[in-house]
């Protein structure tokens, strides 16, 4: 199988919900019934929740994507930032058209029992030819995530969201998302580690 390039995907839909609630997180601090700083927690929660996806290379809770190709990669197309969902449309500028059309469902078969999540090219199908337009002449949106609700996301990355939005909060450090690794509690780093997604 070869591997699907996946240099250029974006955000089309961020998450509705974060991982942990606001709640939980004030509780691992003792700040029940402290209201001054939820917004600065609300801010750490969504940081928080940013760096473990992105170190863990994986959605947490449901977001669309769009991933953009230069071409076909194969009759196998693999989607990136695992479990996927469902795929919503495969978008193509069609070299007879001359228009950003979109391939029939019936066409190819989505696997989501998997990591990654897999487009398949149905046995007798065959990918439409391409317009020559440079760049992204492929369009392919689609959701991912363990669900819509905090109760979907796994117990350790909830816990690692906690635990990494907690100490952001007791000793302020600069951020840069996806390298967090450093900046943690070994227990947090351990969580991430069992979640991790590895492409081979």
């Amino acid at each position: 199988m070869n591997q699907t390039p996946w240099e250029r995907i974006v955000t089309t839909t961020a998450p509705v919900t974060e991982p942990v609630s606001l709640n939980r997180v004030k509780r691992s601090l003792g700040l029940d019934n402290v209201r001054d700083f939820d917004g600065t927690l609300s801010e750490l929660i969504l940081s928080a929740a940013g760096a473990v996806s992105s170190d863990l290379g994986r959605a947490l809770t449901t977001t669309t994507y769009t991933l953009y190709l230069d071409r076909w990669p194969g009759r196998i197309i693999q989607l990136p930032y695992p479990p996927l969902i469902a795929v919503d449309s495969i978008k193509y500028w069609g070299d007879t058209t001359e228009t950003l059309d979109t391939f029939s469902s019936s066409s190819y078969t989505v696997a989501t029992n998997g990591e990654p999540g897999l487009i398949a090219l149905n046995e007798d199908a065959t990918w439409p030819s391409l317009m020559d337009r440079g760049v992204n002449p492929i369009e392919i949106q689609y959701q991912a995530g363990y669900g819509a609700d905090q109760d979907d996301v796994p117990a350790t990355i909830q816990a690692a969201v906690t635990m990494t939005a907690a100490m952001w909060f007791e000793q302020p450090l600069p951020v840069i998302t996806g390298t967090i690794a450093t900046e943690l509690p070994l227990s947090v780093s351990r969580l991430i580690d069992s979640e991790r997604f590895v492409r081979y």
